[in-house]
């Protein structure tokens, strides 16, 4: 028997006063009725509260019953209760068989390393944004591989030679001349 239907019925605490504390505090969320523990709510009615194979046989049934859409974890626990509901999600055959797959990559990932420091940059352009002090509305940004170290210069207009002079004055003259440039051409 759990130590919060203990202390409703029969009043006994804890031994330990922090975990007593706690008990006094979460016990005034719930009320016992007729042997049943419920859980008072603010805005809502009394909701039993179920353990072990009922709340197994709710769950099944919400999710997968007559009318259950085989909803995903989240969903479903925000109509039942948190606990097991995204355990049972990933156990249930039906959804691990015809859910669709859009998250996985279609191939193996792998990870793109750099043997030294400031060896490999990534380039990229990022705008437009809205128009800021002194009309500038993109971002050139710069990203060693290996240290993850980023340069950052924003630019009112996309040019080659004006990326060409911060690309010379923010990456060469500080770091030296990298060996390998990553960049997607400006798609």
């Amino acid at each position: 028997m759990s130590p919060l239907i203990v202390y409703l019925r029969d009043e006994i605490l804890p031994k330990d006063p922090t975990k007593a504390k706690r008990l006094i505090k979460d016990a005034a969320r719930y009320i016992i009725i007729e042997g049943e523990l419920y859980r008072r709510g603010f805005s809502f009615p009394l909701l039993r509260c179920i353990e072990g194979d009922k709340a197994h046989y709710v769950i099944k049934e919400v999710h997968e019953g007559i009318c259950g859409s085989h909803i995903g974890g989240r969903a479903l626990a925000s109509k039942i209760a948190k606990g097991d509901c995204m355990d049972y999600m990933k156990k249930c055959d039906k959804c691990q068989r015809f859910t669709e797959v859009g998250n996985a990559p279609q191939e193996q990932l792998h990870s793109i390393t750099s043997p030294w420091l400031f060896h490999k940059w990534g380039v990229d352009i990022l705008g437009p944004f809205a128009p800021a002090l002194g009309q500038v509305k993109y971002l050139i940004v710069a990203v060693d591989y290996f240290t993850k170290w980023i340069e950052v210069e924003p630019i009112a207009m996309i040019s080659v030679e004006r990326i060409k002079r911060i690309y010379w004055k923010k990456i060469i003259c500080r770091f030296g001349l990298p060996t390998k440039i990553v960049s997607d051409n400006g798609t």
